[in-house]
This record gives C-alpha cells, sequence and structure tokens, in this order.
C-alpha cells in the first residue's frame, strides 16, 4: 500500500474520472460518475472480486481503500493480509497507472 501514498493530496483530473474508456482500459466497472464532483466525493470502482474506493475533497485524493464485495451494498470488510498481497502483485503496477493518470 505503501505506492499508493504519493497519491494522498495530489489533485485530481475530474475531466479523467469522467473519462469511460479510461475505466474499461483498467478493466473497472463503474456503476456511478458523477456528471458534477461536490466537495466530497466517493468513487467506487469494481474489478474482479473487490471495490477499490477513492475519497475525493476539495479536489484532492483523500483517501484509498480495497474492500471484498459482499452482497450487501452498504456493508464492506477490507482485504485480507494475502487477498491485498495477491491483488498488489497481479494489478499492482497497473492500479499505479491509473492514480498517475487521474491526478495528471
Amino acid at each position: 500500500m505503501e505506492r499508493f501514498k504519493i497519491f494522498i493530496g495530489k489533485d485530481v483530473n475530474f475531466e479523467k474520472l469522467k473519462d469511460i474508456e479510461l475505466y474499461e482500459k483498467y478493466g473497472f466497472k463503474c456503476q456511478n460518475i458523477p456528471e458534477n464532483f461536490e466537495e466530497f466525493e466517493e468513487i467506487e470502482l469494481l474489478l474482479d472480486n473487490f471495490v477499490l474506493c477513492i475519497a475525493i475533497l476539495n479536489g484532492k485524493v483523500k483517501r484509498i481503500m480495497f474492500t471484498k464485495i459482499t452482497e450487501d451494498p452498504d456493508v464492506c470488510y477490507p482485504l485480507s493480509k494475502e487477498e491485498l498481497e495477491n491483488l498488489l502483485q497481479n494489478r499492482g503496477e497497473s492500479l499505479v497507472q491509473f492514480f498517475e493518470i487521474i491526478t495528471s
């Protein structure tokens, strides 16, 4: 997770966050992309069997969180150490590239 700390506090490029093709390129599914970004937004991106949550406050990345998919969308659980290691081993570089794009 250390590799994602550099993105905390960075400005978000909202035009890139609205780009559906960008999500498709990185294998994400996004059910709700805001038309207009407010003071606080939380974007949830589905990939495989986890959700990437990006909290944005005043136009900056505030929090990055990986959670498990559950049947109840209001309940989330963190990934186990093994699940997180597996995710970062398989998709880590791709996720870093995604964050580099949305914060440039």
